[in-house]
């Protein structure tokens, strides 16, 4: 039976699946691609479903079966619908991603041969308090981010940079987080940015997974006049990347 809290956060949703099926939509509409393909490239509904990362090669099995009553749905509101009962009926997106580790509301990918060890934010603290960057919580989060970089240390010796992209590198919020040098390296995200996480899709819905409606507005208002080889250009808040070396990490939180 599917708890009342699964069928809550469905509705709580529903925007947020709406401003990506009309992304998905427009997409299609411009490029002749099938929506179910354009869906699983440009949005983030196949991890919301609890179908893993996908990446290279094809998608989880589960995928099949929705692209095709997704392609087969007219009209936006009856591809909602469909996407919002997939959804009650999916398990949990697992996080962090196979292959991360997870330091509360931080996780990192393993070190590559260049030495780079990736990091990513997921929402893990959202409560009375506020949102996981709620003043209060920033003593929480750098505790996290001192742990992440001692766990890098230890198990990554031949890590030798940090690197993150994310559309949060906008928000002082955020920002505050981190050491100055890797703050101040922020630049635009090289293209082309894929849309098939949160990196870009996170900033549309707030810490509740309430929809931002300034920044849905601004999505769709832009649609009409999305460039299909650059779809990432409707959002408000650009993908940054940021570096800085391991040891302006240790140094600042004390790792």
């Amino acid at each position: 039976m599917t708890s009342p809290d699964r069928i809550a956060r469905a509705d709580r949703l529903v925007p947020y699946f709406e401003v990506q099926l009309r992304l998905a939509g427009r997409m299609a509409e411009l490029t002749g691609a099938p929506l179910g393909e354009v869906a699983l490239g440009h949005t983030n509904i196949h991890r919301r479903l609890g179908l893993g990362v996908w990446r290279d090669g094809p998608p989880a099995a589960g995928w099949a079966p929705y692209a095709e009553a997704l392609e087969a749905a007219r009209g936006l509101a009856a591809r909602v619908a469909l996407t919002r009962e997939a959804f009650v009926a999916a398990p949990d997106e697992v996080l962090p991603h196979p292959g991360q580790t997870g330091f509360g509301c931080f996780a990192h990918d393993p070190a590559g041969d260049d030495g780079v060890v990736r990091i990513h934010f997921h929402n893990f603290d959202t409560d009375a308090e506020g949102g996981p960057l709620a003043s209060a919580k920033v003593p929480r989060r750098r505790a996290e981010l001192r742990a992440l970089v001692a766990g890098v240390r230890a198990r990554h010796p031949q890590a030798r940079t940090i690197r993150g992209g994310s559309w949060l590198y906008n928000l002082e919020a955020y920002r505050r987080l981190f050491p100055p040098d890797y703050v101040a390296s922020r630049i635009p995200h090289p293209p082309p940015i894929g849309l098939r996480g949160t990196a870009t899709w996170g900033q549309v819905i707030d810490s509740r997974e309430a929809i931002r409606p300034h920044v849905r507005d601004a999505v769709v208002a832009n649609l009409p006049a999305m460039d299909p080889q650059a779809p990432w250009r409707v959002f408000p808040y650009r993908m940054l990347s940021v570096e800085a070396p391991i040891e302006s990490f240790a140094r600042f939180y004390g790792a």
